[in-house]
């Protein structure tokens, strides 16, 4: 899961974790911020986290599952990549060296997991955010989009890293619509995903709900199941389960003069 900081991307990712797990899967999930407030929603008690870059600081010499992967409701295992202290280092590393720690110790394989969510900041896809689609990890990239252009803008590079790294098996299975306004150009937005050679997966109404669940960290499946927009995301978790890999064409994004012409209409 990819999008601009603030376009509701981790509200989609832990929304999809917690319809996966309520449907009996294993699932993984993996915050790829250095914010680290992805897991915060799907954890018991006060929601803190020992992310890898702060187990890393600690002692790189005492690293182990127990101390990154944190039990979650309904069995979800989460794990919080982390960053740099503010000012300090890139805030990518702590992507790439949670993949690198993940791999190293076979956690995908070992544990049988079902769904792993990566729930990825996506402003701007340097090396260590893009390290899911380069190190092999992504297969289906879901995008987050709003009907503000810089949230399109942010889709559009996106979808030049994973045309760049489609030979390593990631594909661009589509975006979710997250509306900030009720009068938002549904049509426009249409457009947007025909011109880059995908679909809209769903369109999630901007809701007080969402943000009501929030205040007690929560996702709004679990807050108001009976809402449009939990019964929005939970269609959208069955949605992304079926795409099907083979038959998703390769994003066509636009070039900067092609995307603001867009824009501008």
């Amino acid at each position: 899961m990819y999008g601009k900081g603030g376009v509701g991307k981790s509200v989609v990712a832990t929304s999809l974790s917690i319809s996966y797990a309520q449907k009996g899967r294993k699932v993984l999930h993996v915050g790829c911020d250095p914010k680290h407030d992805s897991a915060i929603r799907l954890l018991n008690g006060d929601g803190t986290i020992t992310t890898v870059l702060d187990a890393l600081r600690d002692d790189p010499d005492m690293m182990s599952t127990d101390r990154i992967l944190h039990a979650g409701r309904l069995g979800i295992q989460c794990c919080e990549a982390g960053g740099p202290q503010p000012g300090l280092g890139c805030g990518g590393r702590g992507v790439a060296r949670t993949l690198e720690y993940l791999d190293e110790m076979e956690v995908l394989e070992a544990d049988g997991y079902d769904v792993v969510m990566f729930d990825v900041l996506g402003d701007v896809v340097c090396g260590g955010f893009a390290a899911p689609l380069r190190q092999g990890f992504a297969r289906k990239v879901i995008i987050v989009i709003s009907e503000e252009p810089m949230a399109l803008f942010a889709a559009n590079n996106i979808s030049k890293a994973i045309k760049t790294y489609h030979d390593n098996g990631v594909v661009l299975g589509g975006f979710v619509a997250s509306l900030k306004s009720p009068d938002a150009d549904r049509d426009m937005l249409q457009r947007f995903a025909e011109t880059l050679s995908t679909s809209i997966l769903a369109f999630v109404p901007r809701d007080p709900l969402i943000i009501e669940a929030e205040k007690v960290r929560r996702t709004v499946l679990e807050h108001a199941p009976d809402s449009g927009s939990a019964k929005a995301l939970d269609g959208l978790a069955q949605s992304v389960l079926e795409l099907d890999l083979d038959n998703l064409p390769l994003p066509t994004p636009m070039g900067e003069e092609q995307f603001f012409k867009f824009i501008s209409g």
